[in-house]
């Protein structure tokens, strides 16, 4: 049963409470720390994001079109649409040889608010590329182009480089395809529902060299590279992803996924962490996840103050007055307690 992670606080009062489930697990299964329920089914979103680009980069899009690790980030990234990724993404499509109309990720509006104003303000509309998956999707087709495979229909379940996903999220995870609940995500390709310690293990392996003899070793040396280099292109300005990763990127990775998912790899530990909020209330996973890096000791109760804004924020008032704040409000139980 899921249990209270977050607190509303309006003017001393509780207006609101996010419940959720927590899970810290060793690389090899073993639970280290647990709130709530850890066997919980979801969909990993996004956070699964630097798990399938270890099937990407298998697939010899670094070497065959000559990535950079910026341009690499991008292609486990929901990323702000920010003019620095928009300018990142159309190199990619020119080294990749691909156009915006073989993009099937939608449209939506940047995810930076400065930069959808700028669009509008120009008299211009949003494209694909500023769809936070646009890099995602570029990857896949870059991985089915360095197969000499169509990229026809690439994001349907079916395609070749989605099958080959699956089983990376399998491996990685350490769960049977055939255990795997299939959906559909917001940018339209195959999305994954496991069990929260399942999550964990994942991005435990992520950060285990000895992850199956070394065998994904390049490739998982390439997601964290990237993702500790290059916060900046992994979300965008203000973003947790990016801010975490800008002051702890040489011990976290961490991912966001939509409907209140989180994932975080504890780099040389090979101990991955796993969250939801059970009402898919994304306000409250900045002060779950930062909260949980604290109580695990991974990062310090002073050095988090740095990120306070996301740990604790402010509550205000459209006189910019401070009048309450979210805060957590959970203790993690250690194995055995």
């Amino acid at each position: 049963m899921s249990v209270k992670l977050v607190e509303v606080i309006r003017s001393g009062t509780v207006e609101s409470i996010h419940r959720g489930d927590i899970a810290v697990l060793k690389h090899d299964g073993t639970v280290l720390y647990s709130a709530g329920d850890i066997n919980h089914v979801t969909f990993m979103r996004s956070a699964a994001k630097p798990i399938q680009a270890i099937g990407l980069l298998e697939a010899g899009i670094a070497d065959a079109f000559g990535l950079e690790l910026s341009e690499i980030a991008l292609t486990l990234s929901s990323h702000s649409g920010e003019k620095t990724h928009i300018e990142a993404l159309k190199k990619m499509m020119r080294k990749i040889g691909v156009e915006e109309s073989d993009l099937r990720c939608g449209v939506h509006d940047p995810l930076s608010r400065t930069a959808a104003l700028e669009i509008y303000s120009n008299g211009r509309v949003p494209t694909v590329l500023h769809c936070n998956c646009s890099g995602k999707h570029l990857g896949h087709i870059a991985a089915l182009k360095a197969y000499g495979m169509s990229i026809e229909n690439y994001w349907e379940p079916a395609s070749g480089i989605q099958s080959e996903l699956r089983n990376i999220i399998s491996r990685f995870a350490g769960v049977e395809e055939s255990e795997i609940s299939m959906g559909t995500d917001g940018c339209g390709v195959p999305v994954y529902g496991i069990a929260l310690r399942n999550m964990a293990v994942a991005y435990a392996n992520l950060c285990n060299e000895g992850f199956m003899e070394g065998r994904y070793l390049k490739a998982q040396n390439y997601v964290v590279s990237s993702m500790t280099m290059y916060p900046e292109m992994i979300g965008g300005d203000g973003r947790l992803d990016t801010e975490l990763m800008k002051n702890f990127g040489s011990r976290v990775v961490g991912k966001f996924g939509d409907e209140g998912v989180y994932c975080a790899g504890l780099i040389g530990k090979g101990v991955g962490i796993a969250l939801k909020i059970e009402d898919g209330g994304n306000r409250a996973v900045g002060p779950a996840i930062l909260e949980t890096l604290v109580q695990t000791g991974a990062v310090g109760s002073d050095e988090m103050k740095v990120l306070k804004d996301f740990w604790n924020p402010p509550i205000k008032n459209h006189r910019g007055e401070t009048v309450g704040e979210v805060k957590p409000a959970f203790s993690i139980r250690a194995k055995g307690k």
